[in-house]
């Protein structure tokens, strides 16, 4: 049985009402929160801030008030305030995984 083209139509248009914003996008009181890592059942989240490629601004956690930054061609990561320090970011880490989903 063949559906009538109006109804595909409505389909298609109905679909997109309920997909607006990307699934790993969460929303709250802070702003945009994106999940970037699942593992053992935990998610971990981060929200971007700003800054321009390779260099991005986020934070960790919507408790942390510090600001971090990405270097996305060095593939390190620090705390912009306090030291300053840039750590190196190791294969296989969850700091791997920062770096993929900001540098992208």
């Amino acid at each position: 049985m063949r559906l009538p083209s109006y109804i595909v139509g409505l389909a298609v248009i109905a679909s997109s009402f309920i997909a607006i914003n990307p699934v790993e996008a969460q929303s709250g009181n802070l702003g945009w929160w994106y999940r970037y890592s699942c593992r053992e059942g935990e998610c971990f989240y981060l929200q971007k801030i700003g800054g321009s490629w390779p260099f991005i601004k986020f934070r960790n956690t919507p408790n942390e008030k510090l600001t971090m930054e990405a270097d996305c061609q060095q593939r390190r990561i620090r705390y912009v305030y306090g030291s300053g320090r840039w750590i190196d970011v190791k294969p296989g880490t969850n700091g791997e995984a920062k770096l993929k989903f900001l540098c992208r």
